[in-house]
């Protein structure tokens, strides 16, 4: 296999796997961001963004002289593939801002080579990519380039599989030659590609993500439910992925809500287009609306048992984005431990990959590495984040150490075989859609 000169521009998570990702592959590969810090850290062998077998993958290939980095764009003009990972900010209200990107685009087009493949990952609304590619010629009426959008499909914590495992990959492109191009660089680790157009490629992850969310959303209306009628969501979910027309694999974890700035930033993006378009998507708006709202289910059952929250100390298990990451970034549980706080109580927190500053700085009154240091003194539980590492909780230690009325609410059903051990040892049990223990 030749290997191709390939430029990865944007080294945050998206770029950072990317990067590593393609070198693996047999690629001579430049990562390219302006942070210098960010820069020295890769060249030094380091992460920004923790990612589980990521780092020793990043020092192989620097070893291997197949990856190296920069903050110098003059590096563009050598490789024959430029990719643009840099991910795509979304505000507080998933909203997305591409300016950044649109800039980005401005800056490297005067280092495009003639003949040169252009490839976008990051997160884009449908109709950027023919908006950055006229802003291109634009700028350089002359070049020569092929343009394609590659949908990422990166799972926080599991990053690393979800590259090396795709099942298929999504090529957005006009031209036979760009197919052929992406095809070539993933054929190691892909055989399953699927063609199609800019427009659609860039749908493709608009619906993707919507689709999982509304899944989501429907297992929550359901967990509701069964709250109500004595039924077990656990069972009702077990049942519906049993059915081949569904699937072991699919979305139907009960829970308080999805993280915003992925599932929430693609049903934002269509919203809006649809709005532009004098188009009404009911499912789509309600998804989000549903997921937006239901964090304040947690604050609402805490209140239910414990009545003001005032001077109460609560404990949060969890406090990254999701497992396998270190990233704080649209936590979910740290939106609910702010919902805490403005209510008075005081909210600590344990995670066993969390950086304490960070947790800190963000409104938490105290933070551990160890959940039992956490625990001691609350008088309620929330476990957030379903870390390995908290499935090791004994209820009858936890039942010593806090104080009544004792309240675990487990939003994620991970104890939930333990959800007996909790009431035999004073401990009142919360799940989410599991009837026995619902209130």
């Amino acid at each position: 296999m030749t290997s191709n000169n390939i430029a990865v521009i944007g080294l945050w998570h998206l770029g950072e796997v990317f990067s590593v990702g393609l070198a693996e592959l047999g690629h001579k590969v430049v990562g390219i961001d302006k942070n210098e810090e960010i820069v020295k850290k890769f060249n030094s062998g380091i992460l920004p963004l923790a990612e589980p077998n990521l780092g020793d993958l990043l020092k192989k290939n620097i070893s291997e002289q197949r990856l190296s980095f920069s903050n110098n764009y003059s590096c563009i003009n050598k490789c024959d593939t430029v990719w643009i990972t840099e991910d795509t900010p979304v505000n507080d209200l998933d909203e997305v801002d591409v300016s950044s990107i649109k800039q980005l685009v401005l800056s490297v087009s005067p280092y495009l080579k003639d003949g040169v493949f252009l490839v976008f990952s990051s997160q884009l609304p449908v109709g950027t990519c023919h908006e950055f590619s006229k802003l291109i010629l634009e700028a350089r009426p002359s070049l020569k380039f092929n343009l394609a959008y590659v949908p990422e499909n990166l799972q926080l914590g599991h990053a690393v599989k979800s590259f090396f495992e795709p099942g298929r990959i999504v090529i957005g492109a006009e031209d036979e030659n760009v197919f052929q191009k992406i095809e070539y660089i993933f054929k190691p680790i892909c055989s399953n590609f699927l063609r199609m157009n800019l427009a659609s490629a860039e749908m493709s992850k608009h619906a993707l993500n919507s689709f999982l969310a509304a899944s989501l959303t429907f297992t929550y209306d359901i967990a509701d439910m069964c709250e109500l009628v004595g039924a077990d969501i656990l069972d009702v979910s077990r049942a519906l992925r049993s059915d081949l027309r569904i699937g072991q694999a699919a979305y139907l974890d009960a829970s308080v809500g999805f993280s915003g700035g992925t599932l929430g930033r693609d049903l934002k993006v269509l919203l809006s287009k649809a709005r532009g378009l004098g188009v009404e998507l009911p499912v789509v708006r309600n998804v989000f609306e549903k997921n937006f709202n239901r964090k304040n289910l947690v604050i609402k059952k805490l209140e239910n048992f414990l009545g003001n929250l005032n001077g109460k100390k609560i404990g949060i298990l969890g406090v990254t984005y999701k497992v396998g990451t270190s990233t704080l970034r649209r936590s979910l549980a740290l939106e609910i431990a702010g919902g805490l706080k403005e209510r008075g109580a005081d909210v600590c927190a344990a995670d066993p990959m969390a950086v304490e500053s960070e947790v800190l700085s963000s409104g938490v009154d105290k933070f551990s590495n160890k959940p039992e240091e956490t625990i001691k003194g609350c008088v309620a539980v929330l476990l957030m984040t379903a870390w390995p590492e908290f499935k090791n909780l004994d209820p009858k230690i936890l039942g010593g150490i806090m104080r009544s009325p004792k309240v675990f609410f487990d939003t994620r059903n991970f104890l939930n075989e333990k959800a007996d051990d909790f009431l035999e040892n004073g401990i009142k049990y919360l799940g989410i859609g599991r009837g026995k223990y619902a209130n």
